[in-house]
């Protein structure tokens, strides 16, 4: 009699039989995995337990346990965008929207564990550098235009004003200030400081 013979067989979804998106399934138990345990401590074993799932089948979906972190920290960033824009849609001024804007990507970054490991990696001066690239600033300038339809003619400036934008956030998201010490100090310092940065009229706070 084989070795294997009378024992049970191995189920590759332990849970509910195979998902409709498997890599769906696998990404979001990833993300819950970032949120609980943090980046350095989320493994690929951590990562099929919480799939329910064992680790041969999620090599089926992905390449290496970088693919699933990578893939996740995009939905969450992406998840997170979207709050954030929600919540900065909400002001009637231009300077109210990106204080709003900038003081909720904040607040995201620092307090989503599922993407505050983002923060160490761009302590490194390198990793900073990348960040400024023009890709990722005409990506970040998506989340400006809005500006545009408080000030129609100020488009020509949209991209020096997202560049702007990206240096307070790095600058506030790597460095110690008492500007961040509550949301009010931090809304307050950005109407003072970065409102003006960005050539936009002034609100009374």
């Amino acid at each position: 009699m084989g070795e294997t013979e009378g024992l049970p067989r191995r189920v590759a979804w332990r849970q509910h039989g195979t998902p409709a998106d498997p890599r769906a399934h696998i990404i979001d138990a990833a993300s819950r995995c970032l949120a609980t345990v943090g980046l350095e401590r989320t493994s690929l074993t951590t990562i099929a337990n919480e799939s329910g799932v064992s680790r041969q089948t999620i090599y089926k979906y992905f390449a290496t346990k970088d693919e699933i972190i990578v893939e996740a920290l995009e939905k969450e960033a992406s998840d997170a965008s979207e709050r954030i824009m929600a919540v900065a849609r909400k002001n009637t001024t231009a300077a109210g929207f990106v204080v709003e804007l900038l003081v909720s990507a904040y607040s995201e970054f620092k307090r989503n564990p599922a993407i505050s490991p983002v923060v160490a990696v761009l302590e490194g001066p390198a990793a900073r550098a990348r960040v400024l690239t023009p890709d990722v600033v005409a990506t970040v300038r998506h989340f400006l235009e809005p500006i545009l339809s408080y000030l129609p003619d100020r488009e020509s400036e949209l991209d020096e004003m997202t560049e702007t934008y990206m240096r307070f956030l790095l600058s506030l998201l790597t460095f110690e200030s008492t500007a961040t010490r509550s949301q009010d100090s931090l809304r307050s310092y950005l109407h003072r400081v970065l409102v003006p940065a960005l050539g936009l009229p002034s609100e009374s706070i």
